[in-house]
């Protein structure tokens, strides 16, 4: 499956054209630092090809990789909640280092919220940023997306204690 942005940014389902891209790219301290620690880190051939298997069982797909310019430039996906929760997403994106400053992540988060509300029955779309990370705030709120609240003394990563800032965009009742 093909979601066609602008700009040459498109969302692509996850095949093996793009397990020589993926780990190189996935591969970086940079990105990792964002994600949870669920992240592989480091990131080696084999959490490429695990990923890779792994989005290839669901229909419709709800894991992207982003691409721009025809190469791939990072991931974009969610989780359905359970039980009482499931009409909630968790949305997680990242894009690689290359093409950071160019408005992928932004394009891509548009066009993977659509399609989320298109293909889902499912009211809201949250995501959730350690308070370190101005930047991945910026792409969400560019994409829609309002702040809904900052969890206090949420998380711990390398060490550090620290905020968890929630955006939401809740699904258009018209």
């Amino acid at each position: 499956m093909i979601i066609v942005g602008e700009r040459e940014i498109n969302l692509v389902s996850w095949s093996e054209s793009h397990f020589h891209q993926l780990y190189p790219l996935a591969n970086n301290p940079k990105i990792s630092m964002n994600l949870r620690d669920s992240y592989p880190q480091p990131y080696t051939i084999h959490d490429a090809r695990h990923w890779i298997e792994h989005n290839q069982k669901f229909n419709p797909p709800q894991n992207f990789a982003i691409e721009f310019e025809g190469k791939l430039a990072g991931s974009i996906g969610s989780e359905r909640g359970k039980d009482e929760l499931r009409t909630n997403m968790e949305l997680g994106f990242w894009v690689g280092e290359p093409f950071w400053g160019k408005g992928v992540a932004t394009e891509a988060v548009k066009l993977y919220t659509k399609y989320i509300f298109e293909k889902f029955d499912i009211q809201r779309i949250y995501a959730q940023v350690y308070d370190f990370n101005g930047e991945s705030m910026n792409v969400l709120e560019k994409a829609g997306f309002i702040p809904e609240a900052i969890l206090k003394k949420a998380y711990i990563k390398r060490g550090r204690v620290g905020d968890i800032f929630q955006y939401v965009m809740i699904r258009d009742e018209a």
